[in-house]
């Protein structure tokens, strides 16, 4: 169970392809797909410092999402955000897909093998 537990943490914190989610200078949730959850886009290197906050998503259900919330916008460079529907991403997460196959096949054993531990002690109790 630790090592399935511990090989989705992996998986969501680092390779997952996600949003940057750092709060832009129009205080909106960055929009660049980046890798893992812990990843940032170039523009925001080092914001994701903290916990992120609740807020209003701009999807058409107005479902909540995490952000990471700023307080520096004087100091910062302008930024830009990708047109709605660009399926871009970033040239840092476009380099890794080989780790999300790896990541899967690792997953997928380690159901397995959490999967047959469950069957085995109930078989064997």
């Amino acid at each position: 169970m630790a090592l399935c537990l511990s090989a989705l943490m992996f998986y969501l914190a680092v390779v997952r392809l996600n949003r940057c989610r750092v709060e832009t200078q129009l205080h909106q949730p960055c929009r660049w797909r980046v890798r893992g959850l812990l990843g940032t886009c170039t523009y925001h290197v080092g914001y994701k410092r903290g916990l992120p906050v609740l807020v209003r998503g701009d999807n058409f259900l107005g479902l909540p999402t995490f952000m990471w919330p700023r307080d520096d916008f004087a100091r910062s460079k302008p930024e830009q955000q990708p047109q709605r529907g660009q399926k871009t991403i970033d040239s840092a997460a476009s380099t890794r897909s080989a780790y999300d196959w790896a990541m899967m096949v690792f997953a997928g054993l380690s159901l397995a093998v959490g999967i047959a531990a469950l069957i085995n002690d109930l078989l064997t109790s």
